[in-house]
């Protein structure tokens, strides 16, 4: 029941698409479906084209029924020392019992495939309302790590005014980060982050301080082009917070409206309180005003200082996801510690 695919498989997952119970983009009930079809189709392409992709499907009678697609994760594998990829797309077309043993057998194929080749983690993100899904990945052996709120702010019906950055004192500046400011970002991240709560830090195989460096090295990343703008707060003349924002999906003519991401919003522990996290994201807000006609912003279920930010400026939560890791080479030394 179980194939391989390949690039070349292309045409037969789009017409799976249609019958598969996962919502692509489901955080933005606003687009058409076809057109989160569409966006969901090519990110299923670029994961083909990828060198480091296994897919496999569930093919019964000649039509796909399920299937999975994982790469590797280089960036999160060099820095935490350990081979780690990502299951980027997994979808089956029925929630009930059934769906779940299908998924379940692909998730074991998957498994069963890295392990041959060296992989020691595997990561999976689905959203909460699935639940075959879910129910596979723990009964494949994953463990739920973190939850993510989806929160978005959409443009339609919003005037300048709302968006507008607006500091709440005199002593309060934004602007779009230089060069010059990377080392003091880094370092204001590794303080924000040394006792966070998200999933690398949940994860007993992964230390404290090289969970706190993802993050450090998540700004370095920003710089060399993984963000499109990076707001940075000052108080006093001072940096005191930023932010991190990309263009994820840009709007092609009359087919689909753009949509930005804000990845990260951080304020200095010294500054907390000071409205700098609101005023931060006002100014990207109204950033992305430009390129974009929805704003979404990942936020961890257990993060109510930013939620409260985010519902302060007109943001609204329309989905979660879960994260779920296995080791499939776990560090038994840390285990014992």
């Amino acid at each position: 029941m179980i194939a391989r695919l390949g690039s070349t498989a292309i045409n037969d997952l789009r017409e799976a698409l249609p019958r598969l119970t996962h919502i692509p983009l489901a955080h933005l009930p606003q687009l058409d479906i076809e057109q989160r079809r569409a966006y969901w189709l090519d990110e299923i392409s670029k994961s083909l084209a990828d060198e480091s992709s296994i897919a496999l499907a569930w093919v019964p009678s000649g039509r796909i029924g399920g299937f999975i697609i994982y790469t590797d994760s280089p960036w999160d594998g060099r820095i935490i020392g350990r081979r780690i990829g990502t299951v980027k797309h997994l979808a089956v077309t029925s929630d009930d019992p059934e769906g779940v043993v299908i998924l379940r057998e692909l998730i074991n194929g998957l498994t069963q495939s890295l392990a041959d080749r060296g992989t020691e983690c595997v990561v999976c993100r689905v959203q909460s309302c699935e639940l075959a899904a879910i129910h596979a990945l723990e009964q494949c052996g994953f463990l739920l790590m973190d939850t993510l709120l989806d929160f978005v702010f959409a443009f339609s019906g919003t005037g300048p005014e709302q968006t507008n950055p607006r500091p709440p004192d005199k002593r309060l500046s934004i602007r779009l980060a230089e060069p010059r400011d990377l080392p003091v970002l880094m370092a204001m991240n590794e303080r924000a982050f040394a006792n966070y709560f998200g999933r690398y830090h949940a994860d007993p195989q992964i230390p404290s301080g090289t969970a706190t460096r993802i993050y450090v090295e998540w700004m370095r990343s920003a710089f060399e082009g993984w963000a499109d703008w990076i707001p940075v707060g000052e108080i006093d003349g001072k940096i005191a917070g930023s932010a991190i924002w990309r263009q994820a999906l840009a709007p092609k003519e009359s087919e689909s409206p753009g949509v930005a991401y804000c990845d990260m919003v951080v304020v200095d522990p010294e500054f907390q309180g000071s409205g700098l996290g609101t005023a931060l994201m006002r100014y990207g807000t109204d950033v992305a005003r430009d390129v974009a006609q929805y704003v979404v912003g990942p936020v961890h279920i257990c993060n109510y200082s930013i939620q409260r930010t985010l519902q302060k400026v007109g943001w609204k939560i329309f989905g979660s996801r879960h994260s779920f890791h296995k080791w499939l080479r776990p560090d038994d030394s840390l285990n014992a510690k």
